[in-house]
């Protein structure tokens, strides 16, 4: 009998050259897409790596918290730790839809198992020391596409939503 991978998505906000971090950090403050983020991942099993968990510095409410980390002795308070991906999956099989909210190292290992990408996408460049994983896109189709522009920073995105082809 095989198993029923839990929908998995990721969110992610990028800017034009895929940078999504400076210094376990975001290197912007764009309040339309942080509300964004909380709209679609609240209620839902949020999954990132223990950077992303340390940099957020809080359980995020409302939504069950899962750190992977490769440190069997890393635990916090409201979250469950995994050392594994495929426990993960294994262990939400049947779930709704599971999040991946980053960092970098835990975009590429959940990469190959996401059926949908919310991507906001930054139409500037920023400073940084972390990307995404390029995405092959002829694999995606959009199937949303908003664009904003926030005059408080002279910033315009795109929030796009992408569905795999051929899941």
């Amino acid at each position: 009998m095989s198993m029923k991978l839990p929908p998995l998505s990721i969110i992610v906000a990028m800017d034009s050259n895929n940078l999504i971090g400076d210094n376990n950090k975001i290197p912007w403050h764009i309040p339309g897409e942080l509300k964004r983020f909380r709209e679609i991942t609240m209620g839902k099993t949020i999954v990132m790596g223990r950077k992303t968990h340390e940099s957020i510095g809080k359980v995020l409410d409302g939504r069950q918290n899962v750190v992977l980390s490769s440190n069997a002795s890393y635990k916090k308070e409201g979250i469950v730790v995994y050392n594994n991906f495929l426990d993960i999956l294994y262990d939400f099989s049947g779930h709704d839809e599971v999040m991946i909210i980053g960092g970098s190292e835990i975009y590429k290992i959940a990469l190959p198992y996401t059926t949908k990408l919310y991507i906001t996408h930054i139409n500037k460049k920023y400073s940084g020391d972390t990307w995404f994983p390029d995405i092959n896109y002829s694999q995606w189709k959009i199937i949303d596409n908003q664009s904003f522009k926030n005059s408080d920073i002279d910033t315009e995105y795109i929030i796009k939503t992408y569905l795999r082809i051929n899941v």
